[in-house]
């Protein structure tokens, strides 16, 4: 059977074009990768910044409180061993 005029070159533009696709798609990977290495590297940046801030936050609100609490031991007019007792 007599193969078709034209048939041996479709199969090499098809390889070719296969090859470009796929160079194609694997820079697009390529820098995919970079985009999610700089935003990984950002969001830990952000994470570290948001738990310093906590931190701080959590001391300030640790110190108001301490505040609170000997302003209200000298308001009683109990000593700090006679309100331990209470607790107890």
């Amino acid at each position: 059977m007599p193969r078709p005029k034209g048939s041996k070159n479709k199969k090499t533009l098809l390889t070719e074009n296969l090859q470009e696709r796929i160079a194609a798609a694997e820079q697009e990977i390529a820098a995919l990768t970079e985009q999610l290495k700089a935003k990984k590297a950002e969001l830990k940046k952000m994470l570290k910044e948001k738990a310093r801030a906590d931190k701080l936050a959590a001391a300030k609100k640790a110190e108001e409180d301490k505040a609170k609490l000997l302003e209200a031991i000298s308001a009683s007019g109990k000593s700090v061993e006679e309100i331990l007792e209470m607790l107890k």
